[in-house]
């Protein structure tokens, strides 16, 4: 970095910090000496992990490696005693070749910390509503009552995903890693009859019919079966909202090839009185997460035959 380039980046009334190939400081500004109480001088060429504490560490190293790796700017929250930062890492190129991350830093405004605070808030009442349901359950012991203890499980299956997302909203308020269980088996049938359950009643209240073609089991897969429920279950509903909405909805799972080359197919297919909708650009985020697991998404429309979404998990 130029001395011409250090000067302009002194006046920036924001802590910045360039990080060079090898992962150590190469520069500070003025604002991140004054903000983090350290010197430009003693931090220069210490690695990014000795300047930073326990959770700012991990947030930094993480987005500079993301960087590195992609050769993109990454946005992320973190965390540095006590304070809460808007943080951006950019890559520094030279021709092709990434020369460096530079990591700009903007202390969160009160909003944030109050919604940390309140996150903090809704655990008791969650934990209450936990016990509750338990305890109903427990109740509802006789065959006469097998009713009641299907509704129980039901909310208590919607807790158990409520208190998940509410995991991942502490996490990116505290610039954490978000909880991932990428790592777990899920069966994509399974999966297909959860989001049939959960979307009935939907399919109801717009008169419309509902269809799960799928086998009893498929082989088993590592995904995060939280996060695809979620993001079939708000595609499904979308598209009830949709004008024109479908008449008929077609659930469906199966296996596409087998062994590494394997992948699982789920699908929802629109059957309409008339003519189908033009395909749709699905939502940002549904494409985001399904990158994130290997997944892709794709929708095409025939209008004489209907629409589709089609979901390709590969193993």
């Amino acid at each position: 970095m130029t001395g011409a380039e250090r000067s302009l980046l002194s006046f920036v009334d924001t802590p910045i910090l360039v990080g060079d190939p090898q992962g150590c400081a190469a520069y500070v500004n003025p604002a991140f000496e004054e903000c983090f109480q350290v010197s430009g001088e003693d931090v220069l060429g210490r690695s990014l992990a000795e300047i930073f504490e326990g959770g700012g560490r991990e947030a930094v190293l993480r987005a500079v490696a993301e960087v590195c790796q992609l050769g993109e700017s990454v946005r992320f929250r973190m965390r540095e005693r006590g304070v809460g930062y808007a943080a951006a890492a950019s890559p520094i190129q030279a021709g092709t070749e990434n020369v460096g991350v530079v990591i700009l830093l903007k202390e969160e405004v009160e909003g944030v910390e109050r919604l940390i605070a309140l996150h903090r808030e809704i655990q008791d009442p969650l934990d209450e509503l936990g016990g509750t349901l338990e305890n109903l359950m427990e109740q509802a012991g006789s065959r006469s009552a097998e009713w009641q203890r299907a509704v129980v499980g039901d909310a208590l299956q919607s807790l158990a995903r409520l208190r998940k997302w509410s995991e991942h909203v502490n996490a990116v308020l505290c610039g954490a890693p978000t909880p991932s269980a990428s790592g777990e088996e899920m069966d994509p049938a399974a999966l297909m009859r959860s989001v049939a359950r959960r979307v009935q009643g939907d399919v109801r209240t717009r008169g419309a019919q509902l269809e799960v073609v799928t086998a009893y089991a498929l082989p088993r897969m590592r995904a995060d079966a939280a996060q695809l429920e979620a993001i079939l279950v708000r595609l499904v509903r979308d598209r009830l909202e949709a004008d024109p909405a479908p008449i008929r909805l077609l659930l469906s799972a199966r296996m596409q090839g087998d062994g590494e080359n394997g992948a699982a197919i789920l699908s929802i297919v629109e059957r309409f009185a008339g003519e189908a909708g033009e395909a749709f650009s699905p939502p940002a985020l549904a494409k985001e997460v399904l990158a994130s697991c290997g997944g892709t998404l794709r929708v095409t429309a025939v209008p004489s035959m209907g629409r589709a979404t089609v979901i390709r998990l590969a193993f």
